[in-house]
């Protein structure tokens, strides 16, 4: 618990201000991540969630809230803009290292916004979406870009954008409420159990946390049918063999 001075201070005071950050993988190499930071933090995001659920209620009955019978469980959605803006001038000095990197470059907006792009298609290599990660602070969003939509306010001259709003639905979920609601239950090594990884955790990873040993790494990918380690579908639980 913080006191209230420290809350007014987070809130009203002057400080460090953390940056919002994008992360998704390397198009050009799929085994590496970038990781964006963007210029302005959103003034504003929102995450809906929702239940199919029916009634179950006989013929002749009236329906109340507990006749409702959950038929499945909904990822949640959320929706953010962005702003990415390139005219910031930027001296030729130690202070550069200060910048996100995309301030260097003036093709780099258009990169970026490229690369935002390429979440919304297939990849040819493993017939799905790549993950995109939203974190702000201690909130972590991941999942798939539905929808995306650019907005090019203005140019160079030589044609090439510099600043740019950006509106995104990631569908997805949070990583703290997956942990919250037992997606990842602490249970007994000796019987099969089911986690679900978040994109900064790789199979090794999960196989020392499990069995105390990196090299059961092997047994996870059998027994989910994972070919290559490296992409895992971090919208799935994973099932956990018992050894």
């Amino acid at each position: 618990m913080i006191s209230n001075d420290e809350r007014r201070k987070l809130i009203w005071g002057d400080g460090t201000l953390i940056k919002a950050t994008l992360t998704y993988p390397d198009p050009l190499d799929k085994n590496k991540k970038k990781s964006i930071e963007v210029q302005f933090n959103p003034a504003e995001y929102s995450i809906s969630r929702g239940v199919n659920s029916s009634e179950t209620n006989g013929k002749g009955q009236n329906a109340t809230p507990e006749q409702q019978q959950q038929e499945q469980e909904s990822l949640a959605t959320m929706q953010v803009k962005l702003r990415l803006d390139t005219t910031t001038y930027v001296e030729e000095d130690d202070e550069v290292e200060k910048y996100p990197d995309y301030l260097k470059d003036e093709n780099e907006l258009a990169g970026i916004c490229k690369d935002l792009s390429m979440l919304t298609k297939i990849t040819p290599d493993s017939h799905k979406n790549d993950l995109l990660c939203f974190s702000w602070g201690t909130m972590e969003f991941y999942g798939i870009v539905t929808s995306l939509t650019i907005q090019y306010q203005m140019f160079n001259r030589n044609g090439q954008p510099v600043r740019a709003n950006i509106e995104m639905s990631i569908k997805g979920e949070e990583k703290e409420l997956l942990n919250d609601i037992g997606a990842n239950p602490r249970q007994s090594p000796d019987r099969t159990k089911y986690r679900r990884m978040n994109p900064r955790e790789e199979l090794w990873m999960l196989a020392d946390m499990e069995y105390d040993d990196v090299s059961c790494w092997k047994e996870i990918a059998r027994e989910n049918g994972i070919l290559n380690p490296r992409k895992v579908d971090y919208t799935k639980r994973l099932k956990i063999p018992a050894l």
